[in-house]
């Protein structure tokens, strides 16, 4: 049946279509050279359907088949088994698909495919946006199956995208039962999702250059939202990530213990200690943080941070992990207590660590600060001393420094005297640490853009931030920025103030913020957007089961599983029935067109003085019969009946055009004839 199977031309535009946009959410993601192939099997098949061309032969099957395994085996060696090896291998297999496609069962199988790469798209982003794409591509891909099930006449008559709509409109309350009710368990496997590393947010190790990239990028690092309480001030939002205590002239990092990672066994011997370590007044400040996906397992919050989310934990820095990578937009509950002191009796290992410097190198810079160490009566004096260093000397806060020498923090304050805040936290803590004071490198973010419509706080890549904690007898560890004391601006009011002339600010985006500081609506639009996204995060990619639990229990109350099953077959139920109720109608299956409505108005006309259309009488019939009792109306009826006879059966189909007019004249004829009724029910009634 199907070896002479030819599909219509408007199927075949459907079909490409639905390739097409279940294609394009790739093409960040996807090799250049990928995306040519795909575009090239496109043509190929509009080609072979205009006869230009021919389906492959066998010779180009195995090519193509020989081509794939290469790519496979290059793209596991270089990349990896994961998520972006995995998607350029079913973009391929699915496009060279498309070519091959000749029978109807072909077409099944590209549409099916068509809908796996939309989910593939939501391993890369569940951002509503791309919820409300990948919804218009299954509409789409429905039409097109829609289209490949339709001959000619019946799409020329009833619009394909207006049914394909309707049945996808019809499968969404459904979802939203499911979505609502179905039990929360996680998935069986999970795939790394790779990021670039531009944008993946600071990392365990940091040299001079490292965070200056981040200040290139305005990709959304991470999203708050405080709870019964303000923000604290612009200058105190400091969003500690990582402390880097390891120095080898030129990076620093982190120590590389076995409990660096938050591994529950591994760090409850430091669980323990959290009560003996610190001490804290007034309230805590409660917030929520919805991290972007970094593939790595740290996360940020306030110090002094205390998780409120299960498998989050902490290590012996008061940093805060994830129990694995976070390769997911993650959601996780903090309390913070601004006015804390930690440490105030600081261990032999601890102060070790914190005093740890190259014996050779940066020699001027340690003789610079063993002097001035001398010249203050205090560490609190040298501190001051070497901010007020920073002040008075002609420091320059800059993405683009100049490259330094080999002894780097020589180099960086006695010569070339600019730097991003990675230079100055580095150049602060080497500086403390020669004078004999505990000091570390603590990496994170620092400031936020409020959102006025959702109340919550965005922090962007561009925000990526270093400074320096030094350890004070009688005060325990206690935050230092030496950035500050170059570019007060950046903290008071943000690095978009900063750096608002560095034409290297932001350079990676398209629609740099500050860029549009002219254009109030179109900020107001982007915070509007960002609100949007910031609602559907919390509310819908972030609804777990404790959160789907939370809402039975506010709904209905006190809920087992066996109620939860009986309310997830009882609501599916209702909506299963309510859909079919709009599908079922009482005047049958099919709905009438403009044609056979006039004709049932003759009929419901006729039915008034007495001559109804009996079943499965046709139009002939019906007309003689009429006629026949009532010869007055043989003119309307004969005229009536031939143009309904021919707009339902002539062949070959007559155009749009020519319809439209026949109709047009036959309601002309139905005023006619129902004035002829009205003239002699008159007459008669007389």
């Amino acid at each position: 049946m199907e070896a002479g199977y030819q599909i219509p031309r408007a199927a075949l535009l459907w079909v490409l279509s639905a390739v097409t946009l279940v294609i394009l959410p790739q093409i960040i993601n996807l090799p250049a050279w990928l995306l040519l192939i795909a575009l090239t099997c496109v043509v190929w098949r509009l080609l072979i359907f205009s006869g230009r061309l021919s389906y492959p032969g066998k010779l180009t099957r195995i090519v193509a088949v020989l081509f794939t395994l290469g790519v496979s085996v290059y793209q596991m060696r270089s990349l990896g088994i994961g998520l972006e090896s995995a998607a350029s291998l079913l973009t391929l297999g699915f496009v060279f698909k498309l070519i091959e496609m000749r029978y109807q069962r072909d077409i099944y199988v590209v549409l099916s495919l068509c809908f796996v790469m939309s989910m593939v798209a939501f391993l890369y982003s569940q951002s509503a946006v791309m919820t409300i794409y990948v919804s218009l591509c299954v509409t789409v891909i429905v039409g097109a199956m829609i289209a490949v099930n339709r001959s000619g006449q019946e799409a020329s008559r009833k619009p394909t995208l207006r049914i394909a709509t309707k049945i996808a409109l019809q499968a969404l309350p459904l979802t939203i039962v499911l979505f609502l009710l179905f039990p929360r368990i996680a998935p069986l496997w999970a795939v790394p999702v790779p990021t670039s590393g531009g944008t993946t947010g600071v990392t365990d190790e940091m040299s001079p250059g490292d965070l200056s990239q981040l200040g290139r990028s305005n990709e959304l690092a991470f999203r708050v939202q405080f709870e019964d309480s303000p923000p604290p001030l612009h200058a105190e939002l400091y969003w500690r990530g990582l402390v880097l205590e390891e120095f080898d002239g030129e990076t620093w990092s982190r120590s590389r213990s076995r409990s660096s990672y938050g591994i529950a066994s591994q760090l409850a011997d430091f669980q323990w200690q959290w009560q003996d370590r610190i001490t804290v007044q007034g309230e805590p400040l409660v917030y929520n943080v919805i991290l972007e996906p970094t593939q790595q397992p740290w996360l940020y919050g306030l110090h002094l941070a205390e998780p409120e989310t299960d498998n989050l934990f902490q290590s012996r820095n008061f940093e805060v992990f994830n129990s694995g990578l976070v390769s997911t937009r993650t959601s996780y509950d903090m309390r913070s207590f601004p006015n804390n002191q930690t440490d105030l009796i600081l261990l032999d290992s601890a102060r070790r660590r914190a005093l740890q410097l190259p014996e050779q190198g940066n020699q001027r810079a340690k003789t610079f600060a063993t002097e001035l160490r001398a010249a203050e009566n205090s560490e609190r004096e040298y501190v001051y001393a070497v901010l007020a260093f920073f002040q008075q000397n002609p420091f320059f806060y800059t993405l683009n420094p100049a490259l330094l020498s080999q002894d780097r923090v020589d180099d960086f304050l006695f010569n070339t005297q600019e730097g991003f805040c990675e230079h100055y936290a580095s150049a602060f803590t080497f500086l403390m640490r020669a004078a004999d004071i505990p000091a570390r490198v603590v990496v994170g973010y620092h400031g936020a853009k409020y959102n006025r419509y959702e109340d919550f706080m965005m922090v962007y890549q561009y925000n990526a931030h270093a400074w320096s904690e030094v350890w004070l007898d009688g005060e325990g560890w206690v935050r230092v920025d030496p950035t500050g004391a170059v570019s007060p601006e950046r903290i008071e009011q943000g690095v978009e103030a900063a750096l608002a002339d560095d034409p290297a600010f932001m350079e990676e985006s398209l629609l740099a913020a500050v860029g549009l500081g002219g254009f109030n609506w179109i900020n107001t639009l982007r915070l509007r957007l960002e609100a949007v996204e910031y609602e559907w995060n919390r509310r819908v990619v972030n609804y777990n089961e404790e959160q789907q639990f939370e809402l039975f229990d506010e709904l209905f109350g006190e809920i087992d599983d066996e109620k939860l099953i009986s309310l997830l077959v009882l609501l599916a139920g209702a909506v299963v029935i309510g859909i079919g109720l709009t599908v079922i109608r009482r005047d049958g299956i099919q709905s009438r067109d403009s044609i056979t409505q006039v004709y049932l108005k003759i009929s419901g006309e006729l039915a008034r003085i007495g001559l109804p259309r009996l079943p499965g009488e046709g139009p002939l019939v019906y007309r003689d019969r009429v006629v026949s009792l009532r010869p007055d109306l043989d003119s309307a009826m004969n005229e009536l009946t031939k143009l309904y006879v021919h707009l339902n059966y002539a062949q070959p189909r007559i155009t749009a055009q020519t319809e439209k007019a026949y109709l047009k004249t036959m309601r002309a004829r139905l005023r006619e004839l129902r004035a002829a009724l009205r003239r002699n029910d008159s007459y008669l009634s007389e």
